[in-house]
């Protein structure tokens, strides 16, 4: 019950930031329309807690350390979208065998996320944004016993904001609905699905 309340109350509080942003557009000191530039970035994301929607594994957590590059940006559907791609250096799983509140095992593991669409929600340097992503990680034995799988799926989606912190350079914040799972290539496929943290420093080459 408390992490369905905690997780209904993150999402109002970010759906009522993300208008406020966009309210105020007419009151940003920089309007002009930034003009995409690839650029590399080191990123965090930690995903405190876990609850059950697809996913059937509670008190999990997991923490990736990854490279990435913005490559391109896109009119999709008449959205302004960003692409980019992400290696996950280093991945963390911490879980609890028995799914609940038994005892836990660590795992490790590297991967990649090929796929990360980041969509601007309004113009100028400084703009809340959306994000969805697509990849998988492989971690050093099977997730969570031997009859699951070594390769596992992640699929993401939520917001952040992104701010300008110099003529090179960027920042970002924000969170994400997260999904971990084999997609059923495995006997046992659990499942992990989590609030995402991300924090990413970009800079251009």
């Amino acid at each position: 019950m408390y992490l369905k309340k905690s997780l209904t109350g993150i999402t109002l509080l970010l759906f009522i930031f993300i208008v406020l942003s966009v309210q105020s557009t007419t009151a940003q000191t920089d309007q002009s329309d930034s003009v995409f530039q690839p650029s590399f970035s080191v990123s965090g994301s930690y995903a405190p807690f876990s609850f059950q929607a697809w996913g059937k594994m509670l008190n999990s957590r997991h923490l990736f350390l990854k490279l990435g590059y913005s490559h391109s940006e896109h009119e999709i559907f008449s959205v302004r979208t960003q692409l980019s791609s992400e290696l996950i250096v280093t991945g963390w799983l911490k879980f609890p065998i028995d799914g609940r509140n038994g005892d836990r095992e660590s795992l490790y593991g590297f991967g990649m996320i090929p796929l990360i669409a980041t969509m601007p929600l309004q113009k100028g340097s400084n703009y809340p944004f959306l994000t969805s992503s697509l990849g998988f990680i492989v971690t050093q034995h099977h997730f969570p016993t031997r009859n699951g799988a070594r390769f596992n799926f992640l699929l993401g989606t939520g917001a952040g904001y992104h701010f300008k912190t110099g003529s090179e350079n960027s920042f970002q914040i924000g969170y994400k609905i997260h999904h971990l799972s084999n997609g059923y290539m495995a006997t046992e496929n659990p499942g992990i699905d989590s609030i995402m943290l991300f924090v990413n420093f970009s800079f251009n080459p």
